[in-house]
């Protein structure tokens, strides 16, 4: 290889490099900013949705609970954009293996990323798209979807959490709690058989009241916190992924320094390997 063309590798190679360092930093930046939030609020809202869990509980036990149209809406959580590692492809496939033997579901999935891949892979039968924005929703396309939600009984939304910067996982939360108060613990809560097991209630103001802020107001929270779940987790796999692709192109540079090195000393020796035949030459010249 030429060393013009030896230059021009590492040039990419610098140039490569540099793009990584800097999505990494942003990455960092970025992390430190959302992280400390993301993670107090997971405590709150893990019993923000125990006490919608209650609440539906009560009100299918009273039976003020409004009967929804649908079953099940299955919601897949995936960025607009790329420089995110495996996590994406990750999250598709246990979305896609978590939803395949689901009766009477619906399937929405939410960006690019989602949207592109289960457009060439026709895994899927059928599903809707959404489009956002950007990755993490506006207060407008965040209450569309709160309203798209509150005609199923249950949604869950696939999507990606953090459980530390170099470990992240596809996992998905049930915003209707209705995984939680069809569990037997609430199900003997209000079994009138055992009075003493019996939870019991003060509402005010009244139930009806109660679970229509939950299922309102409540649930856009639990939609939000599953966003910048997502946001968080992926920035993290994006922080590991450029600072790979750092220490990659930092190899790249390397090996081709030593190529263009090499290069330069067999130009060397050419040139040295021509003088001694050049004056090899001119000696014979002389002794005739």
């Amino acid at each position: 290889m030429a060393i013009k063309q030896i230059d021009e590798s590492i040039e990419e190679g610098e140039s490569l490099k540099a793009i990584a360092q800097a999505y990494s930093e942003i990455s960092n930046l970025k992390i430190k900013r959302i992280r400390t939030q993301v993670e107090r609020n997971r405590v709150f809202f893990d019993e923000i949705l125990q006490v919608y869990a209650i609440v539906r509980a009560f009100a299918l036990y009273k039976k003020v609970a409004v009967v929804k149209p649908k079953k099940r809406l299955c919601i897949l959580l995936t960025s607009n954009y790329r420089f995110y590692g495996a996590i994406n492809s990750s999250l598709t496939n246990y979305f896609t293996g978590s939803t395949r033997e689901l009766q009477d579901v619906d399937k929405l999935i939410i960006g690019k990323g989602g949207i592109n891949y289960f457009r060439s892979s026709k895994l899927l039968p059928s599903y809707r798209e959404m489009l956002l924005k950007d990755d993490m929703p506006t207060g407008e396309e965040l209450t569309s979807l709160a309203n798209l939600s509150t005609n199923y009984n249950q949604v869950l939304v696939f999507h990606a959490k953090m459980k530390s910067l170099l470990i992240q996982v596809a996992t998905f939360t049930d915003v209707t709690a209705t995984s939680l108060y069809t569990r037997e613990f609430y199900i003997k809560a209000f079994d009138t058989r055992k009075k003493e097991n019996m939870m019991r209630f003060i509402f005010e103001p009244e139930l009806p009241k109660i679970l229509n802020f939950f299922e309102t107001q409540i649930i856009t929270l639990l939609l939000e916190q599953t966003f910048l779940e997502s946001e968080l987790s992926r920035t993290a796999s994006r922080f590991i992924a450029m600072d790979s692709a750092e220490t990659e192109a930092n190899k790249f540079i390397k090996e081709y320094q030593k190529m263009k090195a090499l290069a330069k000393r067999n130009l060397d020796n050419n040139a040295i390997l021509e003088n001694f035949a050049a004056m090899t030459a001119i000696r014979k010249e002389g002794y005739k």
